[in-house]
């Protein structure tokens, strides 16, 4: 099983001493991508994960996006696939909209990133929490049967974002287990992890934290159910962190997700 990391200066660090396994270098092109490219792409292949945020499956002005850019990216980073959000913003819905509508636009973006991406494509999740409706105007489209039949009808494969989905069974008061097992999890090809925290008012929320034990042990229970090619650590520090904390943090999660899904390596 490969191993991925989040692009940062301590990953940077770490890879340059040569103290981590890691196969795949994550990284959005955007920010600082086109400045970072060269460094990241002589270290690892880089999993290309969209050219930005506006990219999503209920997107309505899909021409914005430059596909020959993207497949020339892919080419570049050595990407294996790329990953697009599952989402749709309440912006883009249209008075009286039902999920079977949802259904048939996500249906037909779908189809026309297929048809006009080079790799495999991916799905994420996404949360549903009071921050993800309130700040990201995210409907919840969060329903493993949702899930399940637009990877089907699509021919598509599951990128599992388990933080996204810890934190959506967290806000609605279901048990994690029961809902992560609910997902159509043999269609997963990637999986993302890393911890998770609370926002001011003590909502869940995908803060990048570092992993705790209950990361780890939920990493370790769906690789029983999953068989991804690739398991990708998004931690990139917290504000509270100092530079050598970030490293040191960093580097304890990485060997222990390579014990995870490596045991014998």
């Amino acid at each position: 099983m490969k191993i991925g990391c989040n692009w940062s200066t301590a990953l940077k660090f770490l890879l340059e001493k040569d103290v981590v396994k890691v196969d795949y270098i994550k990284s959005g092109a955007y920010g600082t991508f086109n400045e970072q490219f060269l460094t990241m792409r002589l270290m690892r292949p880089i999993l290309l994960h969209g050219l930005g945020y506006f990219e999503h499956t209920g997107m309505k002005n899909i021409e914005i996006i430059d596909f020959n850019l993207a497949n020339r990216l892919l080419k570049n980073c050595n990407s294996p696939h790329y990953g697009l959000h599952l989402s749709i913003k309440n912006s883009e819905m249209y008075p009286g909209m039902t999920d079977e509508n949802i259904y048939e636009h996500m249906c037909k973006q779908i189809q026309i990133f297929k048809k006009n991406i080079g790799v495999p494509l991916l799905l994420e999740n996404t949360p549903d929490t009071q921050v993800d409706r309130v700040v990201f105007d995210h409907y919840p489209y969060i329903k493993p049967e949702q899930f399940k039949r637009l990877f089907i009808e699509n021919d598509v494969s599951f990128l599992l974002d388990l933080t996204h989905a810890k934190i959506t069974a967290q806000f609605h008061g279901w048990n994690v287990y029961d809902y992560i097992r609910e997902l159509p999890l043999s269609f997963v090809k990637e999986i993302h992890i890393n911890g998770s925290g609370y926002d001011k008012d003590g909502f869940p929320k995908d803060t990048h934290q570092a992993m705790e034990t209950e990361d780890y042990n939920l990493l370790e229970w769906v690789l029983n159910y999953t068989s991804p090619d690739i398991v990708t650590l998004e931690y990139n520090g917290i504000e509270e962190e100092s530079d050598d904390e970030v490293i040191c943090s960093l580097k304890k999660q990485l060997i222990e997700i390579q014990n995870i899904c490596n045991p014998t390596r």
